[in-house]
């Protein structure tokens, strides 16, 4: 647990108690702050804390008011606390520039002994901090792997010397100002949580905000191959004086070129794929961008090297479930938008897809060009016509609703064709129809095919 004397007797409200709000809440308690509390859910307050909200409360005698970060903190969503935090000029500050207050408090990130990595993007994130963390523990680094990955980043333990690794969402960077990574890598943006911020543009202005505070001596990271990136890219970077490398699977004139195999920096070969958790074009560009921080931190070796040829990958992200003779079970329920299911409609042949819930995008037809690699679709979930209408004329489609049923289908046509063939759980949509999570969503999956 992260716990810092900055933070003595600031008066500091925590808006929202779930696993970021109450994990920050013990660390400021434990920092001896003065912590007011409150939850839409009354009882999930009631049993945390004995500082809530009251009707009569005065907002002016705060220092700071932390939303967790589901919470919108702008628009006509913006929660009513929020709006009297603000009529009260009270600074509004997310867990990563709270962070940063205790980082410019601590003597080891002053002095260089401790770096930040952060991570973000729509999808790959979770695979390259993962992997980053594998990669630093092989090589002996002290590493902490925090933020949207799953553990908060107050729930860290203390780093003395080496690397605090964050993963960081859209929602998380909404609030922050001060932030400032020694190192930010953006792995690709597309269309995700449009509903919270209205539009693409407004969505990608939050991702780069991870590049807003970075000065010499810093690094930035990204693919360079998606419009709205490089656009912002070429337009920051000529005002701001940082290293930049630029990741790119289209032009071999970038610093790392990644083609269907092999990896390329300043035109010389250094890395060739063979690690079967980490199959496809899109896991070439998430290793490139490693090889890029490995590089940047003075680690590219054949040691790092033989670390990535060794990690075993993430549940629910192609995750390779069972075969059963000819037939490959393959767990993608992280897949929540077409974009995020088309790296494996573009890797796997002879595929039996299983995919719908709640759409992100009114837009399939990003998928088409792969959809001669699908023999047969099944949607699952109660939102089906977005699907039908979009891929029935290219490929049978079937509605099934139920997972089990379409496993089981899928199975059988599959034993039936005798050919080399991929079920696929990749949905393509948010799962929150049918289940709490995507993680939910594909261990039902796993039981199912374990069930076989």
């Amino acid at each position: 647990m992260i716990t810092s004397s900055f933070f003595r007797n600031k008066k500091i409200l925590i808006l929202g108690l779930g696993v970021t709000g109450l994990n920050l809440y013990k660390a400021l308690i434990k920092s001896k702050a003065i912590v007011y509390t409150w939850d839409d859910n009354l009882l999930v307050s009631k049993n945390i804390s004995k500082n809530i909200v009251p009707k009569n409360f005065k907002f002016n005698q705060l220092d700071y008011c932390v939303p967790s970060p589901g919470i919108p903190t702008k628009g006509k969503d913006t929660h009513p606390i929020i709006n009297l935090v603000k009529i009260n000029n009270i600074e509004i500050i997310g867990e990563l520039d709270l962070f940063q207050l205790y980082l410019n408090s601590s003597n080891d990130y002053l002095s260089g002994a401790v770096k930040i990595i952060v991570v973000t993007g729509t999808n790959g994130k979770s695979t390259v901090v993962t992997l980053i963390d594998h990669v630093f523990k092989k090589l002996n680094y002290n590493a902490s792997l925090i933020g949207n990955i799953g553990k908060s980043i107050f729930q860290s333990k203390v780093i003395k010397n080496g690397f605090y690794i964050i993963e960081a969402s859209s929602y998380q960077l909404e609030t922050t100002s001060i932030f400032k990574p020694n190192l930010s890598l953006l792995t690709n943006i597309s269309r995700d949580h449009i509903k919270r911020h209205k539009t693409l543009e407004e969505y990608a202005t939050q991702k780069f905000k991870i590049f807003k505070n970075l000065t010499k001596g810093d690094t930035a990271i990204t693919t360079y191959d998606h419009k709205i990136i490089k656009n912002f890219i070429n337009k920051f970077s000529s005002k701001k004086k940082f290293d930049l490398i630029k990741i790119s699977g289209k032009n071999k004139k970038n610093a790392f070129y990644y083609n269907n195999h092999s990896i390329y920096k300043d035109t010389n070969f250094i890395y060739k794929s063979q690690n079967p958790y980490l199959i496809g074009r899109h896991n070439l560009e998430n290793i490139s961008i490693v090889l890029a921080l490995l590089d940047a931190t003075k680690n590219l070796s054949p040691k790092s090297i033989r670390a990535i040829n060794n990690f075993k990958g993430l549940p629910h992200r192609q995750e390779i479930v069972r075969k059963i003779k000819k037939t490959t079970f393959i767990n993608d329920s992280k897949a929540t938008n077409i974009e995020s299911s088309i790296p494996a409609l573009e890797t796997f042949k002879n595929i039996y897809w299983i995919c719908g819930g709640v759409t992100k995008s009114k837009n399939m037809n990003l998928a088409l060009p792969f959809l001669k690699n699908v023999k047969k679709i099944y949607i699952i979930g109660y939102e089906k016509n977005i699907f039908i209408k979009s891929f029935s004329q290219y490929v049978e489609t079937i509605y099934i609703k139920d997972m089990n049923k379409a496993i089981k289908d899928a199975f059988l046509s599959s034993k039936k064709h005798k050919k080399i063939s991929t079920i696929l759980l990749s949905p393509a949509a948010a799962s929150f129809d049918q289940y709490k999570n995507f993680e939910t969503r594909g261990n039902s999956f796993k039981k199912s095919v374990k069930n076989i």
